[in-house]
């Protein structure tokens, strides 16, 4: 079974809720199985011309032609072959990622296994967190808990709220939040994102008043690469830091780890290299003690992806849902039971199909495709 197409596809997709783009590839073998994956720049995908042209002009000659068995090592080579010439993050890795997982898909397929099979699951069900993706000083409290509440009532427990600039009004809005969920329930937990906003400074400011919130942990405070910066942060907030989303690989997040002494990892199977480096991360990450939780802010196919790492690696429990891309997961992979209503008891049911167990509506891909290029 040969790879005889490689397909990148730059993708725009507008909902009520979003509009943003998403970049997608399609592999197809010789005997006619289709393979997708999709990489994610943390927040969408602001630039998928450049994935394009890294796909088409480095990863697509090293796997078109090659036996499906032999084209993940093929990718691991171009990898490891310009690590000093096109780089090994950012777009390099989130490229790859994509390849990677249409690859998994594919193997997958032809097994008749899910990936999560592939890999050893563990557990057939996995928590999701309310990723916000809006700011806490864009509105009030009770404006935010509506935005909240579908969630909420299909027994979510975790949320995550995003902090802007205007960090003082962000935590004034964030402390009535709180007094309004522990009103609900006072087990709900709340997390924050610092998107890399802030100084040293001012995160520890942050942190110190986020420990009097009882917030989970305190996410990208300051920027993921300043690692002396982040140590700083960690050995003064009184909440748990987390970082992972921008560690592209695993040798990466274990020097952070060891170095700054973060210990809450999210790893993301569409941003660090695919399934293979994903899983090894969070096993990695698991067995050096850190609470490990899947990042997402993508479409249907990157959730099936880090789904299956989820549940392939014990003690991995939880991954974000970007509950405002629930109508793109919807239009996208309509079967895969990825909306709101799919939520249960606070879980999402994992994929058990074959691959990553979802069928991709291509007429949805095409239409996207063409609103992408307009």
């Amino acid at each position: 079974m040969r790879i005889t197409s490689l397909t990148p596809l730059p993708l725009r997709m507008t909902t009520d809720y979003s509009s943003m783009s998403y970049f997608v590839v399609r592999i197809e073998t010789d005997d006619g199985l289709v393979g997708w994956g999709e990489s994610c720049d943390c927040f969408g995908i602001s630039h998928p011309s450049i994935l394009r042209a890294v796909v088409d002009d480095i990863y697509a000659p090293a796997v078109l032609g090659k036996e499906l068995g032999e084209a993940v090592s093929a990718l691991d080579e171009v990898h490891w072959a310009t690590r000093r010439t096109l780089g090994d993050q950012f777009s390099a890795a989130q490229a790859r990622s994509a390849i990677d997982i249409a690859l998994r898909d594919l193997e997958g397929r032809s097994r008749g296994l899910s990936v999560s099979g592939m890999l050893g699951r563990v557990k057939d069900s996995v928590r999701v967190y309310a990723g916000n993706s809006h700011f806490l000083n864009s509105r009030e409290a009770p404006e935010h808990l509506s935005l909240l509440s579908p969630l909420l009532a299909r027994g979510v427990s975790i949320v995550k709220m995003r902090i802007g600039a205007d960090w003082r009004n962000s935590l004034r809005v964030l402390g009535d939040l709180r007094r309004e969920l522990d009103r609900i329930d006072e087990t709900i937990e709340i997390t924050v994102d610092g998107s890399e906003f802030f100084t040293v400074a001012e995160s520890i400011e942050i942190a110190a008043r986020l420990g009097e919130l009882r917030v989970g942990w305190f996410e990208e405070p300051v920027q993921s690469y300043r690692l002396g910066a982040i140590a700083q942060v960690v050995r003064s907030s009184p909440v748990p830091v987390a970082y992972g989303e921008h560690f592209f690989g695993t040798e990466y997040a274990l020097d952070a780890m060891e170095l700054t002494g973060i210990s809450v990892i999210q790893p993301d199977a569409s941003i660090c290299g695919g399934i293979g480096e994903a899983h090894l991360l969070a096993r990695t990450a698991r067995l050096k003690g850190a609470r490990v939780v899947m990042h997402l802010h993508g479409g249907p196919i990157s959730f099936a992806a880090n789904l299956h790492v989820a549940a392939s690696v014990a003690g991995v429990d939880v991954i974000e849902y970007p509950f405002h891309l629930s109508p793109v997961m919807n239009r996208v992979a309509a079967e895969a039971g990825f909306g709101i209503d799919a939520i249960v008891d606070g879980r999402i049911a994992v994929p058990s199909g074959p691959g990553l167990g979802i069928e991709v509506d291509e007429t949805v891909i095409e239409e996207a495709h063409r609103a992408w290029q307009a």
